[in-house]
């Protein structure tokens, strides 16, 4: 019996310890789901708007302060287990400051929370930007270097697209060179002599378009038979343009050269101003200068190594005494002249050293010439038969050809001298006589010649 009491007294034994182990888990069991708990440290946070965020404390919040409560929206959550839950909600893009005091520690624990969009976002994720994109709060930053215009573009509208404000600060480098040289030959030619010859500009090309009174038309249209073509040659187009003005056809009225920056506008004026009285305050009169003649703007945007976006404004004008009006002035009236305008605006994109063709800027002007026998024409009535009027028409349509290029300034300290500068030989016999006897062996060259 005494051995059945002390098997019934083990086993209940270990079924105690059995429970009080249990019990002792089972009350440890919470305080080590609490030391185990990863709380938020203090410091930055990101977040993308819409988004929410968990933020764990080490007991109970006291307080809490947001720096911009339109940027982030804070709430705090029941109490569990002694720790303490913030949930953040980011509203708009923007950085601000969350502090949260503990009951119990009278120093805060401060978040700084980014907020930026899903652009913003995306951009810092993304890699294809060559200058990229860099996203504080409401502001973007663009950083990097761009290796032509069309990619910086893409930069900005990324920058400017990831901007709550629109406004973005630039600080990239572009590493195209900005500077153009632009030339330009602005040249009349006569429609009526083109036509009577057989060439029609106006059909998109300069083909034959009629039988033509030279000889030398069967030779010369096929040349020009892909006339707009050579826009990619300025060499052949210039040959044919010679041909043109040595029979009488062409005029160059200014042939400028413009050299402008990437974005900047550069303009040439070859003609004169003529002043136009004004009427000013307390019967007095002012006087107003108006610009006339050939007048050129060009701005120059580079895109790449070798393609240039190019805005051309070019005009045309000259005075029109037939359709002048009087302005009466102190003494009497003076005849003040108007203006035949013929003005373009376009914008083209072409490549370094190509040539474009601009032209349909037609102008018309027509003359009457009267024939008459003195005396009897003026006879009333039957004068009409002694006399007769002959009416023409003179076309005139302006051509602009327009090459730009990529240029870069000489560099500093380099000489250029003038044709003929630094290497002219002297005039003196053992020279002359040296070079004539043994000839280029002599390394000198006849006097007043150069190198």
């Amino acid at each position: 019996m005494n051995q059945i009491f002390s098997a019934i007294n083990k086993s209940t034994a270990q079924v105690l310890t059995a429970a009080t182990m249990g019990l002792v888990l089972t009350v440890s069991a919470p305080v080590a789901s609490a030391q185990n708990t990863a709380f938020t440290r203090p410091g930055g946070l990101g977040m993308v708007v819409d988004a929410q965020r968990l933020i764990k404390v080490d007991g109970s919040p006291a307080r809490i302060t947001v720096g911009n409560p339109a940027i982030v929206d804070v709430q705090i959550l029941p109490l569990e287990d002694g720790v303490g839950d913030i949930l953040l909600v980011a509203k708009k893009p923007g950085m601000t400051d969350v502090q949260v005091w503990v009951e119990g520690d009278t120093e805060p624990m401060r978040w700084q929370v980014n907020v930026v969009s899903g652009v913003q976002r995306a951009l810092e994720s993304s890699k294809r930007l060559e200058a990229p994109v860099r996203a504080t709060g409401e502001e973007a930053v663009l950083t990097g270097r761009s290796s032509n215009m069309i990619e910086h573009q893409r930069s900005v509208s990324a920058a400017r697209a990831s901007s709550a404000s629109d406004s973005f600060v630039d600080t990239s480098v572009l590493d195209t060179s900005g500077m153009v040289q632009v030339e330009v030959k602005i040249v009349e030619l006569s429609r009526d002599v083109m036509k009577e010859v057989g060439i029609d500009w106006n059909s998109g090309t300069a083909r034959a378009t009629g039988s033509g009174t030279w000889g030398v038309v069967s030779n010369f249209a096929p040349t020009l038979s892909n006339g707009f073509s050579l826009m990619f040659d300025s060499r052949n187009f210039g040959a044919k343009l010679n041909l043109l003005e040595t029979n009488g056809m062409a005029r160059t009225l200014a042939e400028p050269t413009l050299v402008a920056l990437s974005g900047q506008s550069a303009s040439f004026l070859a003609g004169g101003e003529i002043p136009v009285p004004e009427a000013g305050g307390l019967g007095t009169q002012t006087v107003s200068y108006k610009s006339f003649g050939i007048g050129l703007t060009v701005t120059p945007t580079v895109l790449s190594p070798n393609r240039i976006a190019l805005k051309v404004a070019p005009e045309s004008s000259e005075l029109d005494y037939a359709n002048a009006i009087p302005v009466v002035s102190g003494d009497g009236s003076t005849l003040m002249p108007a203006l035949r305008v013929r003005r373009a605006d376009t914008t083209i994109e072409m490549g370094d050293g190509e040539s474009y063709i601009i032209s349909g800027l037609v102008s018309r002007q027509t003359m009457a010439n009267v024939n008459k026998v003195p005396f009897l024409s003026q006879l009333p009535i039957i004068g009409s038969f002694f006399r007769s009027v002959k009416y023409s028409q003179d076309e005139r349509e302006l051509v602009i050809v327009v090459t730009p290029r990529l240029v870069k300034p000489i560099a500093k300290g380099t000489h250029m001298p003038l044709p003929g500068q630094d290497k002219e030989v002297l005039n003196e016999v053992g020279t002359a006589w040296g070079h004539f006897l043994v000839g280029p062996a002599s390394g000198e060259q006849m006097p007043g010649f150069s190198r």
